[in-house]
């Protein structure tokens, strides 16, 4: 089953192709913008905690690990997705709920300054955004297996993503400058519900998927399926790469306790390095279809691994705010080159029904080493190094070393250009 964009009026001319880039660009100028942990609130939350509620690194670090466990189920959805239609669809109906769901925990935020309250509805919001974005890539991996290539379908995902989230970075640091913490916070949380309301509904009247119903032969299909992608060497292989390289305890939270601290660096000047990280990963998107075009799959690899090996030891050259802009633009394209990788390895080795399922894997391995580099940063960096951050980078940089040793397992069978997949 292949779900397909409906035409709009003024649009019938636009191929299916066309139409369904159109879609992904909507939906993810949404994403970049209203992502619980990553979009306009995530500087804001973590202003508010620092100077609203005084919790120290290791407290944010810790409530902030909580807040990825939804990302780092992310198969739970997929899985869900692949076997279980919902009103009839596997991707449509959940799609619609999830933004909504998610615009409803953002209204939340928006009316509370209880912690407590602000944790639960961030956290039902993580669940709804994950769900989201787990489908999001299935699509891409489906029209992909269509059209011969998912890789444009990715690239647009991601450059549509940074886009909005190099907007939402600044407008966060912004917010997090000119206003108090809690007004911050606030301000964050209702501009993150508009593009959630806007993609549900959208959702409804764009995405045209055929129906379907729980049908057991169906259902046997999935699992045979599933079953051969989790004997694909390179689909595991993608996922331990995948927690090497994100496994980065300096960044995050001891990153911005550091820049606002020790380095005394405005909310403002944040949130335009958060941005500066945005710019390098679209940049990036931008060109890595030209740049890869006749590279090995295995050959792409390793450049990433080495460019995310020597952007984390970078950070050993803080100092100053010019230093913070050439790091994040570095790290920035460093990580969007690594993902874009394991992305097209992850597509090959994903047979048919379990887009989904076999994609959100690889997220979901992604999600458990950010999520465990967070909480490890935080309690290093608070308990053990008393704020000390150079040594935590050194910590740091041995996950992105190991995942260069991991390189020579790569199936042989992906030596050749990634177009032959």
């Amino acid at each position: 089953m292949i779900s397909t964009i409906a035409t709009l009026p003024d649009r019938k001319r636009l191929s299916t192709r066309h139409s369904l880039m159109l879609f992904f660009a909507v939906a993810y100028l949404s994403q970049g913008i209203s992502c619980a942990q990553f979009g306009v609130i995530a500087q804001p939350i973590q202003y508010f905690m620092m100077k609203g509620l005084k919790l120290t690194a290791a407290d944010i670090s810790s409530y902030l690990a909580i807040m990825m466990i939804p990302w780092v189920v992310k198969p739970v959805y997929g899985l869900i997705s692949d076997f279980i239609p919902l009103f009839g669809y596997r991707r449509k109906s959940y799609l619609i709920l999830a933004n909504f769901i998610a615009a409803i925990a953002f209204v939340v935020m928006l009316l509370t300054d209880s912690l407590p309250v602000i944790l639960c509805a961030l956290f039902v919001t993580a669940i709804a955004m994950a769900i989201a974005t787990a489908l999001m890539v299935g699509l891409a991996v489906e029209q992909g297996r269509t059209d011969g290539d998912a890789r444009d379908y990715f690239c647009i995902q991601e450059i549509c993503y940074y886009i909005a989230n190099m907007s939402a970075a600044l407008v966060g640091g912004l917010l997090c400058h000119f206003l108090a913490p809690k007004l911050a916070f606030h301000s964050a949380a209702a501009i993150a519900t508009l593009p959630l309301l806007a993609v549900s509904f959208l959702t409804a009247l764009l995405l045209n998927e055929t129906k379907t119903r729980l049908d057991t032969g169906k259902l046997r299909e999935t699992w045979n399926s599933l079953v051969q992608a989790m004997h694909s060497r390179s689909l595991w292989f993608a996922a331990i790469f995948s927690f090497c390289w994100s496994c980065i305890p300096s960044m995050g939270v001891p990153l911005y306790f550091f820049e606002s601290k020790s380095l005394c660096f405005s909310q403002a000047a944040i949130g335009q390095l958060s941005a500066c990280n945005a710019i390098g990963m679209l940049v990036t998107a931008f060109l890595y279809p030209k740049l890869t075009t006749n590279m090995s799959v295995k050959t792409q690899l390793q450049l990433a691994a080495a460019l995310i090996l020597i952007s984390s030891l970078s950070y050993l050259a803080l100092s100053d705010y010019f230093s913070a802009v050439a790091l994040e633009l570095f790290r920035g394209a460093a990580n969007m080159a690594v993902i874009l990788s394991l992305y097209i390895l992850a597509a090959a080795a994903c047979p048919a029904r379990t887009e989904v399922s076999v994609m959100a894997i690889l997220v979901a391995s992604r999600n458990v080493g950010t999520d465990a580099a967070t909480f490890i940063g935080g309690q290093l960096f608070t308990h053990t190094l008393h704020g000390n951050f150079p040594p935590l980078v050194c910590m740091a940089a041995l996950a992105p070393a190991l995942s260069l040793f991991l390189l020579p397992l790569l199936p042989a069978h992906h030596a050749v250009s990634e177009r032959h997949h």
